[in-house]
């Protein structure tokens, strides 16, 4: 326990020094009687080291035995600092106090901070973060990251295409980037003429609009087949265009999928194994044996060539080696749940899974696996617009 020095100081210790007597008697009995000493030097014709508060006092009974003096030169550790100063209580209660006033001022927030945007003002950005219980000397919130950024999103009214809220310690981090409008969108592309809609319901975390004009905005929760951004734009007289509507749209939703399997499931298993000798002389080969008829297998071979001296000889030897399979019958399961959970790893792999639960339910002489998941996924499929005269 004493090797680390930060231990030897919370423990405390003591420098001695033993002279006179059999030095050798002295360490032999420290060790009979299991006492902790170390860093031993031998220092004007005795022997000075640093035992723990606990041992000294046994020290003294083996220094007795092997008639040696035994003083103290010195004492440390945190122990002996607190005993010579137990009258300044003082200095103790400002410990403590410091202590509990650190923990305490770590429940809050000291700093808020945000950064990327461009035509949203910071101030407005700080307000709307003070509202949300983001502001400095506020307690920290409880809840996540994910829904403070939805909240502040709600909180600018479609100022903010995308933000994201990150407390470090005391400090809040906020990123955002500012919505495009109607008035900075650029010129529309050539393509067909569509509005872009959602293909799921969840719930809106962020709506980027690079084509097209904003028909929804970050918080609001959507159903299937909802207007996210319209592909109808109207000029400065009033006159209807249709353009392609494209964005960048996240929402949050609950993804359900379900595999089913009997429960029984065929594998193959090996049942045989034959090898088969070739004997290889130039271009000629020598079956040294046969394979049976039939069968399913799996085939390898290697070969050994003769070697003399170092120098290579005309023939070598190969062996043909047949793995015969046969099918069995085993619980199906096993198998089952890995194809599952690997389509389900091919599946969330460019999506953000939050949670998820897996249920197995047996019925009528099969498994069903089912998995619910809370997942962060790109929304939006565009859906044509009629045209006039269609």
């Amino acid at each position: 326990m004493l090797d680390f020095p930060l231990l030897r100081l919370l423990a405390g210790y003591l420098r001695f020094r033993a002279s006179g007597g059999f030095a050798a008697r002295f360490l032999n009995l420290c060790e009979t009687m299991r006492l902790r000493v170390w860093n031993l030097r031998q220092e004007g014709g005795g022997l000075t080291g640093l035992v723990s508060p606990r041992d000294y006092r046994k020290l003294h009974l083996a220094a007795r035995r092997a008639g040696m003096r035994l003083c103290c030169l010195e004492k440390r550790g945190l122990p002996f600092f607190l005993k010579r100063r137990r009258r300044r209580w003082g200095l103790l209660a400002g410990a403590v106090l410091c202590a509990v006033l650190a923990v305490w001022s770590a429940g809050f927030l000291w700093s808020v901070e945000t950064t990327g945007a461009q035509a949203a003002p910071v101030q407005d950005i700080l307000a709307a973060a003070a509202r949300i219980g983001l502001a400095s000397g506020r307690r920290k919130p409880k809840t996540s990251g994910e829904d403070l950024a939805v909240a502040l999103q709600r909180e600018l009214d479609g100022a903010l295409s995308w933000a994201a809220v990150n407390i470090i310690g005391s400090r809040v981090m906020i990123e955002v980037r500012d919505a495009q409008t109607q008035e900075t969108l650029p010129d529309p592309p050539f393509g067909e003429p569509c509005d872009l809609v959602a293909d799921f319901d969840g719930l809106l975390l962020s709506l980027e609009v690079h084509s097209g004009v904003r028909a929804n905005k970050a918080g609001n929760g959507v159903k299937k087949g909802d207007l996210l951004i319209s592909g109808t734009r109207l000029d400065r007289e009033g006159k209807p265009h249709s353009y392609e509507a494209r964005g960048k749209v996240t929402a949050l939703h609950e993804d359900l999928r379900t595999l089913s399997a009997p429960e029984q499931a065929a594998l193959d298993q090996v049942c045989a194994v034959r090898r088969v000798r070739v004997l290889r002389l130039w271009h000629l080969a020598l079956p040294l044996g046969v394979f049976p008829r039939g069968g399913t297998y799996s085939a390898f071979s290697s070969t050994r060539t003769a070697v003399l001296h170092g120098v290579l000889l005309p023939f070598s030897v190969e062996t043909r080696t047949r793995l015969y399979w046969a099918p069995r019958q085993t619980a199906a399961l096993p198998l089952v749940f890995d194809t599952f959970v690997a389509a389900c790893d091919d599946a969330y792999r460019n999506t953000n899974v939050l949670s998820g639960t897996v249920a197995v339910s047996r019925q009528n002489g099969s498994y069903t696996l089912t998995q619910r998941s809370r997942v962060i996924d790109y929304m939006g499929v565009q859906r044509p617009l009629k045209q006039s005269g269609d």
